[in-house]
C-alpha cells in the first residue's frame, strides 16, 4: 500500500503520510452509516438538534428512545461546526420534505450517536 523505500532509501514524507493514514482509519473504527427515512426532525433550545429515523440504527447503542433511537447534531461533537450543523438541519428537512433517505455518519462511541456528515441521493 504505501512504499516507504524508492531507490534504496526512506521518503521521510510518504512515511509520515503513511503513519497519518493509518492513523485516521483507526480514529474513525467508532463511525458507521445509517440510511433511512426520517421520522422526526427536533430542534434543542442550545442550537442543536435531534434526528429520529423510521429504522433504528444497530449500532446506536442507546436504549432511552426504543421505538425510534435519536441522532444528536450538536457543535462541538463529533467535529461538528455550526455551519455544518446548519446545512446538516437543512439537509434532514428536505429530505423528510421529500420523502428521501438521509444517510448518516454517526459516532457510536456514546448513546448519543452524535452524527458528523450527512447525504440525500436523488
Amino acid at each position: 500500500m504505501c512504499s516507504l523505500v524508492t531507490s534504496k532509501k526512506v521518503n521521510p514524507l510518504l512515511s509520515l503520510s503513511c503513519a497519518l493514514a493509518a492513523s485516521s482509519f483507526a480514529a474513525n473504527t467508532s463511525a458507521k452509516w445509517h440510511d433511512s427515512k426520517i421520522d422526526t426532525v427536533y430542534p434543542l433550545s442550545k442550537g442543536g438538534f435531534i434526528i429520529a429515523f423510521e429504522t433504528n440504527a444497530a449500532d446506536c447503542s442507546q436504549t432511552a428512545n426504543i421505538s425510534n433511537k435519536y441522532h444528536y447534531v450538536e457543535v462541538d461533537k463529533n467535529g461538528m461546526t455550526q455551519e455544518g450543523a446548519n446545512k446538516i438541519y437543512s439537509l434532514a428537512l428536505l429530505a423528510a420534505a421529500s420523502g428521501k433517505s438521509l444517510t448518516v455518519n454517526f459516532d457510536t462511541a456514546t448513546d448519543k450517536c452524535y452524527i458528523n456528515r450527512a447525504y440525500v441521493k436523488f
